[in-house]
């Protein structure tokens, strides 16, 4: 019978793994951190700008709203070159901060594929939300804020159970080169069946360090984000190759 890992076991193994790698670990996030930020700045200067006080053209909305979910799908690449960096950092292999390219360097196509399903996801399911709680910063109306209040109840309903389905599919697109962007979405949701409860209070349990980290103003994320990245690593590979009971 497989033995899965608890999630102490799972973060006592991502900071062994860490250990002597927490320098590049670090800078690879910060890179990935700065670029997204830097490259959304960059964009929302040419884009025509809205108030919370008035209603804003129609025109204008759509603009953001499209070149908010474009920029998203195209950056979420990354996502590619960072599973990569850790799975080699945990693995033993070769790692480097340039990995986080890899996505765009060698697998562009797969690596947009998955980003889009996770970025059309996460419209379907919350940008309703926003859009009424826009509305409601406008008007004020009572009405609108419940009315995003239920939306991101039944959005949120929708969104995670699907999010931590696919959520391994970034690893699985390294772990099977050979399969489509499609048959790995596939494969993440038939390996994370009957996992996904696991996995969400695997993530859920960051919660305190990521409160502590608020509280020393963001500072704390440099050492946080390099630790999650890799419990969910340790995640992944107890996952494909779980323990086995005597």
């Amino acid at each position: 019978m497989n033995q899965y890992r608890k999630r102490y076991e799972l973060k006592n193994a991502a900071k062994d793994k860490l250990e002597g790698k927490y320098g590049s670990a670090v800078t690879i996030c910060i890179v990935s951190f700065l670029i997204t930020n830097m490259i959304s700045l960059f964009v929302d200067l040419f884009l025509p700008g809205t108030s919370l006080t008035s209603e804003p053209a129609v025109s204008s909305y759509i603009i953001q709203g499209i070149a908010s979910l474009f920029l998203s799908w195209v950056l979420g690449v990354m996502n590619m070159g960072l599973t990569l960096f850790f799975l080699n950092a945990a693995c033993g292999q070769p790692y480097r901060t340039d990995d986080l390219l890899y996505g765009f360097r060698k697998d562009f196509s797969r690596a947009l594929a998955i980003s889009g399903a996770f970025t059309l996801l996460r419209a379907i399911c919350l940008y309703p939300c926003q859009y009424l709680y826009e509305a409601y910063l406008r008007t004020g109306s009572s009405r609108l804020l419940i009315a995003a209040l239920t939306a991101l109840a039944v959005g949120a309903c929708v969104y995670l159970p699907l999010s931590l389905s696919i959520s391994m599919s970034y690893y699985l697109a390294l772990d099977f080169p050979d399969k489509t962007a499609g048959e790995i979405l596939k494969l993440s949701v038939k390996v994370m069946h009957g996992h996904k409860l696991r996995f969400f209070l695997l993530q859920c349990s960051f919660l305190p360090l990521m409160a502590l980290c608020i509280c020393s103003l963001f500072i704390g994320f440099l050492w946080l984000n390099p630790y999650m990245h890799m419990t969910y690593t340790c995640f992944f590979l107890d996952l494909m190759n779980p323990g086995k009971k005597a």
